[in-house]
């Protein structure tokens, strides 16, 4: 079905990790073929699989993935080469925060060393400061599955960034690191601005690159 029209538990999504591990393992009749797994797990650039997130690697890669959608946030992990794993779900639409905390705290208590805390000092920039980055900023590349211009929308609300991903209807609030770099503590993503001649780049977590166009 389309985009929010499959509807899974978190058992069913610990089975899935399950799976996947047990076929790492050497689990021969498994969903999947090895080699597809093998596949899965090949870091392809910024900390992507075929349909993972990865973190870390050798013994202690993880597999990742998160589900947003209306009225739930939700997140699942794995390590690949042993039986670990974390399957989260929220039926809020800010329940990242909780998310967070809850990661930490399992990571924490299985020796992960995984979602470790982050310790940060803000920096409170002015109203006028926070303006300049006021806009419409479209990603360098196009992206057919919302059809080709992927656009983000950047505003100023109770004296705090702000940033609408259009396409995903997701809004995401931000705390000054420094007078260029802020981070979204709930969602645990960060964004930096920089002047290329006489045009304002967003960078998304350093590497997704959007251009001011409004």
């Amino acid at each position: 079905k389309a985009a929010a029209g499959l509807w899974t538990t978190p058992s069913d999504l610990a089975k899935y990790c399950i799976e996947i591990q047990q076929i790492v393992a050497g689990k021969k009749d498994g969903i999947l073929k090895p080699e597809t797994v093998a596949t899965m797990l090949v870091n392809t650039g910024h900390d992507y699989g075929l349909g993972v997130g990865l973190i870390n690697e050798g013994d202690s890669l993880v597999f990742a993935h998160g589900g947003k959608n209306a009225g739930f946030t939700n997140h699942l992990m794995a390590f690949a080469k042993h039986g670990d794993g974390l399957v989260i779900m929220t039926n809020g639409d800010n329940g990242g925060q909780l998310l967070g905390e809850i990661q930490r705290s399992v990571s924490q208590y299985y020796d992960w060393k995984i979602y470790k805390p982050r310790i940060i000092d803000p920096v409170q920039l002015s109203t006028n400061e926070l303006e300049k980055f006021r806009g419409i900023y479209k990603y360098i590349e196009q992206v057919p599955d919302v059809g080709g211009d992927y656009l983000a929308e950047v505003k100023v609300e109770n004296g705090q960034l702000a940033i609408n991903d259009i396409p995903e209807n997701v809004m995401y609030h931000f705390i000054a690191t420094d007078s260029l770099r802020f981070l979204d503590m709930e969602k645990n993503e960060n964004v930096s601005f920089k002047k290329e001649g006489e045009n304002l780049v967003l960078m998304w977590n350093d590497y997704l690159e959007f251009r001011k166009v409004d």
